[in-house]
């Protein structure tokens, strides 16, 4: 018997719109699906199909609906976004060739280590959470991130 969630299935999170007319399940990384909640004649709640709202290489941390009245629902997202392995791999290659560039004009300081804090990430470790926003417009029948902010 194995425990655990998988990482790529989305139904880790759910949140719902305050006012019940859509719902987010979201995986723990990449895969976020939103359904539009709507009532038919005898009142039951029907699921439309899902729309999806993927982000490749994001882990998720919680997921929230946001109340907004009656604009278009919006769901706020806590994660954080990282590398790809080839990205770090060929990031660090050109730091370190950067880095050799400057010794060799002698630009580098004695504390300079040729990293930027878009590289350090917050706290040193590479990753920044941000604070992402998701809205869907009933409209257009579409999901989309509209902003970001870190965390």
């Amino acid at each position: 018997m194995f425990v655990g969630c998988r990482r790529d299935t989305p139904g880790q999170y759910v949140a719902s719109d305050p006012r019940g007319r859509a719902a987010m399940i979201a995986s723990v990384e990449k895969r976020k699906l939103v359904y539009v909640l709507n009532r038919d004649a005898a009142g039951e709640v029907t699921l439309a199909s899902p729309l999806e709202a993927h982000r490749p290489r994001t882990v998720v941390f919680d997921l929230v609906g946001v109340d907004n009245g009656y604009d278009n629902p919006i769901f706020a997202s806590l994660e954080v976004q990282y590398l790809d392995h080839e990205d770090a791999v060929l990031s660090e290659k050109k730091r370190i060739s950067d880095l050799k560039i400057k010794e060799e004009n002698g630009q580098v300081g004695s504390n300079d280590s040729g990293k930027t804090d878009a590289t350090l990430g917050r706290y040193g470790d590479g990753f920044t959470k941000q604070l992402a926003y998701y809205e869907l417009d009933l409209g257009l029948n579409h999901v989309s991130r509209r902003w970001a902010t870190t965390t």
